[in-house]
C-alpha cells in the first residue's frame, strides 16, 4: 500500500514540471507552426521558380526546333516550286522548237499547194479530160486513169497535211501559251516562298538574339546542350557495332572550305565570358555546302537532337564515330553504309547556332575528342 502511495506522488511530482511546459507550449508552437509554414511557402515558391526554368528552357528549345522544322519546310517547298520552274523552262525550250518546227512544215505545204493551184489553175479540168481523152488504147487509158487517180490522191494527202500541219501550229501556240502563264505563275510562287523562308529566318535570328540578351537563359542552353552531349555518349554507346576500325586518317567534312572558327576544348564563350567545354570543332561553311562522311561506316543516327539541331552520326567500328550537327538537310538515314566523301547532309544552322557553320565531332566511345587528330589535315 505504501508502496502505491508513493507512487502516486512520484507521479504527481513529476507531472508538475511538465505541466508548465505544457503551459508556455501553445505559443512556442505556434511560432514554430508560423515558421515552418513559412518555410513551406519557400520551397513551394523554389519549386515553381524551378519548374518555371524548366518550362523556359523548354520553351526556348522547342521555339527554336519549331522554327528550324519551318525553315526547312519552307525551303523545302521552294526547292520544289524551282525545280518545277526549271523543268517547265525546259518543256518551253521544247515546245517552241516543236513549233517552229511546224511553222516551218506549214510553210513548205503552203508554197506547195500554191504550186498545185496555179497548175490547176492554168490546165483547169481540161487537163484531167486530156489525160484520159488523149488516150492511144485501153491500156494506155488504164494508165492514165491510174496516173490521175495519184495526181487526185497527192493534192487530197497534200490538203490534209495541209490542215494537219495548220492545227498542230494552233495547239503549240496554245500550248506554249499555257506554259508562259504557268511559268509566270510559279515565279509569283517562287517569290512568295522566299519571303516564307525569310520571314522565318527573321524569326529565327530574333529568337536567338532575345536569348543572347538573357545571359541566365543562353547559359541553361549552353549547360543544356553538353547535357545532350552525354546523352548522345550513351546513345552511341548502345548503337556503335563491335567491329575493328574502318582505317585510315578521316578525311575533311567540308571539302573546299577548311576554316575552322572554333576549336575542340575549354574556351571562353564569347557571350558568357564563362570557361565552357566546347565537344567539337566549328567549320565555317555557307548554308547549302555539302557535308561529307569522314570516312566509311554505318549511319546510326540522323534526325533532330535539341541544341545540335539536324544531326548525323557515323559508327567507323573500333568504338570510333563521328558527328555532324546544324546541318539544313539531312541526305541519309540510319542503317545507311556510307562510302568515305558520300554527301550526307547539307551544312545549315538549326539547333543552338547563331549563323551558317559545321559542327564537327569526333568520339572514342562516346566520349568526344579532338578531332583534328584524327583527320588528314589541311
Amino acid at each position: 500500500m505504501k508502496k502505491r502511495i508513493a507512487a502516486i506522488l512520484l507521479a504527481l511530482i513529476l507531472s508538475i514540471p511538465f505541466a508548465n511546459v505544457y503551459a508556455k507550449n501553445p505559443s512556442e508552437i505556434d511560432k514554430l507552426q508560423q515558421e515552418q509554414d513559412k518555410l513551406d511557402q519557400q520551397i513551394k515558391q523554389t519549386q515553381r521558380n524551378i519548374n518555371q526554368v524548366k518550362s523556359e528552357k523548354k520553351s526556348v528549345s522547342k521555339a527554336i526546333e519549331e522554327l528550324d522544322s519551318k525553315l526547312n519546310q519552307a525551303e523545302d517547298e521552294l526547292s520544289n516550286v524551282e525545280n518545277l520552274l526549271v523543268g517547265l523552262e525546259n518543256q518551253i525550250k521544247v515546245t517552241t522548237m516543236e513549233l517552229e518546227r511546224a511553222s516551218n512544215d506549214a510553210s513548205s505545204q503552203k508554197e506547195l499547194l500554191k504550186k498545185r493551184v496555179r497548175v490547176m489553175y492554168e490546165n483547169g479540168n481540161v487537163g484531167y479530160l486530156s489525160v484520159i481523152l488523149n488516150s492511144t488504147s485501153f491500156s494506155d487509158f488504164i494508165s492514165r486513169v491510174d496516173f490521175l487517180k495519184k495526181i487526185i490522191d497527192f493534192d487530197m494527202n497534200l490538203l490534209s497535211k495541209m490542215k494537219s500541219h495548220r492545227d498542230s501550229v494552233a495547239d503549240k501556240r496554245g500550248q506554249l501559251e499555257s506554259e508562259q502563264k504557268e511559268k509566270v505563275r510559279l515565279k509569283a510562287e517562287i517569290a512568295n516562298k522566299k519571303e516564307k523562308v525569310e520571314v522565318t529566318k527573321q524569326d529565327r535570328e530574333k529568337t536567338l538574339k532575345d536569348l543572347t540578351k538573357d545571359l541566365k537563359e543562353l547559359e541553361r542552353q549552353e549547360d543544356n546542350l553538353l547535357a545532350q552531349s552525354n546523352e548522345i555518349a550513351k546513345k552511341i554507346v548502345s548503337l556503335q557495332s563491335s567491329q575493328k576500325y574502318i582505317g585510315g586518317k578521316l578525311g575533311w567534312p567540308s571539302p573546299g572550305y577548311y576554316k575552322i572558327t572554333s576549336s575542340y576544348g575549354y574556351r571562353n564563350h564569347p557571350i558568357l565570358k564563362k570557361k565552357k567545354l566546347h565537344t567539337g570543332i566549328d567549320i565555317a561553311v555557307p548554308s547549302g555546302t555539302s557535308v561529307v562522311a569522314a570516312n566509311s561506316g554505318k549511319v546510326i543516327y540522323s534526325g533532330y537532337y535539341g541544341g545540335y539541331g539536324n544531326t548525323v552520326i557515323i559508327d567507323h567500328g573500333g568504338k570510333i564515330s563521328t558527328l555532324y550537327a546544324h546541318n539544313s538537310k539531312l541526305l541519309v538515314k540510319v542503317g545507311a553504309q556510307v562510302e568515305k566523301g558520300k554527301v550526307i547532309s547539307k551544312s545549315g544552322s538549326t539547333g543552338l547556332s547563331t549563323g551558317p557553320h559545321l559542327h564537327f565531332e569526333v568520339r572514342e566511345n562516346g566520349q568526344p575528342v579532338d578531332p583534328l587528330k584524327y583527320l588528314s589535315g589541311k
